[in-house]
């Protein structure tokens, strides 16, 4: 991978960013800690001064000025390296003890670099105060406080080079990593962009963020492939449907043109015009499956009691089945049944599947519609006693231009049930076929309407 283009990944980017942040907090988190350690040392070191001066001072008080003396000159040839220092000196500046020559320092503590040619003495930490009428100056040596400072700075500076390089190592690999699954995520959305919709993005079992939108992505993808799919299918079954009917209507026109007689023409016209008619519907029927699936038909919507408008359905279809040679039955609960949706497109669903019913059912068959009322769903069913429609096909029968009958003979569009499905998921109700041995039993699951103030709704279709 390219340098420069390693450096444009967001993901090396933020990691690098991060590990920056983490640094120099972490360095002025030293910083900071250091401070108090090298206070603490110097608290300490001054602690150490002050005790030796006592020493000397306890001693004076004791045995006088031959015992500060005497405790002078034992401690110090014996202390290592000359790491403390002592001069007494009498008021008018004659010196009386001591391992060092100390003159013009001032009262309490100080800091003194003895002269050295080579310049590696190392600082004092001076104490002076009075000793009678003398003056008593103690010095101890920073050289163990710098040892322990530097000791601490450098392990300081080797963590933070340690977490440097491993934050820095890690990030890269996490980096790399991530731009990895996008580099795989960019590949396969070039591949669906020029015409792979059954690609999907890779999804881990880790279901972090970018998976999570692979998800969400994917399920985007499978509704569009689906789409497109039943695009493909309507505009081939459209160009099979009416490739006849259009067909049927140029020759009667032209036979119409044709003929001497006028009767003939006008019976040619008239029956290209019925053809018309039927492509017409069809097209209509296309349009109102397209409106109902893009939810635009949704302001007619309200509450109102479902049973009033089965009842009227029953009376109306009822003689229309007999005159046809069917025995039409309902089965309809006495209770209320609300719902909310656009009564009109609900008598539209109930009429489609009852003329579907008395369409692909042989004459003498029997035909039920039905209403209940159960776990909080209004079930609305037909069913009828005819040949029914095998299982494989239960799932097919909602799609456009679908038939069961392969040589489409009997007359129809093959949209009624596509126009059922579309006003049912309009409404939010599932579409359920079964084998009514014989026949079929279809029903649909609607969800009952929610009651205001803990009253049935008052709203009647209108």
């Amino acid at each position: 991978m390219p340098a420069g283009s390693l450096f444009k990944s967001t993901a090396v980017r933020l990691a690098i960013l991060y590990i920056a942040l983490f640094v120099i907090a972490y360095l002025l988190a030293n910083i900071a800690a250091y401070q108090m350690v090298v206070r603490f040392l110097d608290e300490r070191l001054n602690a150490s001064v002050m005790e030796r001066y006592r020493e000397i001072t306890t001693a004076y008080e004791a045995r006088g000025l031959g015992g500060a003396v005497q405790m002078i000159e034992s401690h110090g040839p014996a202390i290592r390296g000359q790491e403390t220092i002592y001069t007494l000196r009498r008021a008018v500046g004659e010196p009386i003890a001591g391992n060092s020559d100390l003159s013009d320092v001032p009262e309490g503590f100080s800091t003194l670099r003895p002269e050295d040619q080579s310049g590696s003495a190392p600082l004092y930490k001076l104490f002076k105060g009075p000793l009678g009428d003398n003056d008593l100056i103690v010095g101890i040596s920073y050289d163990d406080t710098d040892r322990l400072a530097h000791i601490v700075l450098a392990s300081f500076g080797w963590a933070t080079a340690i977490i440097l390089v491993v934050g820095m190592t890690g990030a890269a690999i996490l980096a790399y990593r991530t731009r990895k699954r996008i580099i795989v995520l960019s590949q396969t959305a070039h591949a669906i962009g020029h015409g792979a919709l059954s690609r999907r993005l890779p999804v881990s079992s880790r279901m972090d963020d970018i998976d999570i939108l692979s998800r969400e992505v994917n399920i985007a993808l499978s509704r569009l492939e689906m789409s497109v799919v039943v695009l493909k299918q309507v505009s081939t079954d459209i160009a099979h449907d009416l490739k006849t009917p259009i067909g049927r209507t140029f020759l009667m026109l032209e036979d119409a043109l044709q003929s001497d007689e006028t009767d003939a023409m006008r019976d040619g016209i008239e029956a290209a015009l019925a053809e018309l008619a039927s492509i017409a519907k069809t097209f209509d029927a296309l349009l109102r499956i397209a409106q109902l699936e893009s939810q635009s038909r949704t302001a007619n919507f309200t509450i109102f009691d479902l049973k009033p408008l089965v009842d009227d359905l029953y009376e109306i279809y009822d003689a229309t089945a007999s005159e046809a040679g069917y025995s039409l039955a309902l089965n309809s609960t006495t209770a209320a049944c609300w719902i909310e949706g656009d009564p009109d497109l609900i008598r539209q669903f109930i009429a489609n599947l009852l003329a579907n019913a008395m369409c692909h059912t042989p004459a003498g068959s029997q035909i039920v519609l039905g209403l209940s009322h159960r776990s909080r769903l209004i079930h609305l069913s037909v069913a009828d006693n005819g040949p029914g429609i095998p299982p494989e096909d239960h799932a097919r029968v909602f799609d456009r231009f679908y038939r069961v009958e392969k040589s489409r003979t009997t007359a129809g569009t093959g949209l009624g049930l596509s126009l059922v499905k579309a006003i049912a998921d309009l409404h939010g109700a599932r579409m359920i076929l079964f084998d009514n041995a014989p026949g079929l039993h279809v029903v649909a699951e609607f969800p009952e309407a929610k009651a205001v103030n803990g009253n049935a709704p008052d709203r009647q279709p209108g």
